[in-house]
């Protein structure tokens, strides 16, 4: 689990140990990963906390190495790190700022998957999630390495689907709107502030309110596709939460 440290990460690697599963907490904050292995182990589950760059190549495959070592070998990999980028156009975007979002959330999905598939392919099974968003299924004003990193991430998920099937391994992507009892939307909204720039003020409303997805609600889809039960399920974009398709509240 990448991005373990705290929500839709730690929700999903809680749900995952919740059904059994021995569970590496990744996170770059060591402090954070120790506090949800902690919590793993309260369930009675062997866990590992590691403190990881994802982006750092090195770092990835000793994290792998890491796991398989602890627990003798990989059955599950859940990516879901991404950075929250200040929006603005591109125009004044810095390319430090363009490098930084396409080396956390995308090559971060790059490497881990690269490390991890060997594993998966020498006991011919496996199951890789990755999450995009619904900013990174169309263009959206402010947003523009987010969205671009994302809509690769889609992409990527096929491809990764498709050269591993063979394996029996399957890759999937959830697409979740928003996400509830996080601190993404927070931060975004005081970086918009910060920056000068309005974010969603020509989104719609609804009545009665769309409802946002929580963490625990990432975690039961990732255990239901990782399960028997989602077996005829491979290289699928998984839309989930009220997740409108104009794609404004994908960030929150």
């Amino acid at each position: 689990m990448t991005g373990a440290g705290r929500g839709a990460g730690e929700g999903i690697a809680v749900a995952l140990a919740a059904h059994g599963a021995r569970v590496a907490v990744a996170d770059l904050n060591p402090e954070a990963a120790q506090a949800v292995a902690g919590k793993i182990a309260a369930l009675g589950v062997e866990s590992l906390a590691l403190s990881t760059d994802v982006s750092f190549e090195p770092a990835v495959e000793t994290m792998i190495g890491d796991t398989v070592d602890r627990f003798g070998g990989l059955d599950i990999l859940v990516n879901t790190v991404a950075w929250i980028d200040p929006p603005g156009p591109v125009v004044s975007m810095p390319y430090e700022r363009w490098q930084n979002g396409v080396r956390i959330n995308l090559d971060s999905v790059f490497l881990c998957s690269k490390y991890a598939l060997p594993h998966m392919q020498q006991q011919r099974s496996g199951f890789i999630c990755n999450v995009s968003s619904v900013n990174g299924t169309r263009g959206f004003p402010n947003r523009a390495v987010y969205g671009a990193t994302k809509a690769a991430i889609l992409n990527l998920t096929e491809t990764l689907s498709m050269e591993n099937r063979a394996f029996g391994i399957r890759v999937n992507c959830l697409v979740p709107g928003a996400i509830s009892g996080g601190e993404r939307g927070r931060i975004l909204r005081e970086l918009a502030e910060q920056e000068g720039v309005t974010l969603f003020a020509d989104m719609p409303t609804y009545d009665p309110p769309v409802r946002a997805a929580s963490p625990s609600d990432l975690g039961a889809y990732v255990v239901f596709l990782a399960s028997d039960a989602g077996e005829a399920i491979n290289g699928q974009a998984l839309w989930m939460g009220e997740a409108p398709r104009w794609g404004g509240q994908a960030l929150l």
